[in-house]
Order: C-alpha cells, then sequence, then structure tokens
C-alpha cells in the first residue's frame, strides 16, 4: 500500500489502473500497425501482378506468334 497523506492506494487498485490505462495505447498501435502492414503487403501484391503483366506483354512483342 502507498500511503500519501489522506490517501492511500493499494498494489492491486495501482496495477489494476495500470493494465486499463496501458491497454487501451498498446492496442491502438497493435491495430494501426496491423492496418500499415496489410496495405503495404497489399500493395506488394499489386506490384508482383503488375510486374508479371509487364514481362508478359514484352514477351509478346519480342516473340509474336503470328
Amino acid at each position: 500500500m502507498l500511503d500519501f497523506g489522506a490517501v492511500s492506494i493499494e498494489w492491486k487498485t495501482i496495477v489494476f489502473q495500470l493494465f486499463v490505462f496501458l491497454l487501451f495505447p498498446v492496442l491502438l498501435v497493435a491495430g494501426c500497425l496491423g492496418i500499415v502492414r496489410s496495405r503495404y503487403n497489399e500493395k506488394q501484391t499489386r506490384i508482383r501482378d503488375l510486374e508479371k503483366r509487364i514481362e508478359a506483354l514484352e514477351r509478346e512483342r519480342n516473340d509474336p506468334k503470328s
């Protein structure tokens, strides 16, 4: 127990408050990181698909079938 004169706080209360107050920012940061990571992966997938299409078009231009 912490004693601040007229106010005394038990350790359980302190731990609970720290858990509650730190939980929200941690979840917020984790959510933001998840969003950024998923958008980055989506962008990389689109870039790879475009590169494949470009390679196919270049091959078709260089080696026409007819």
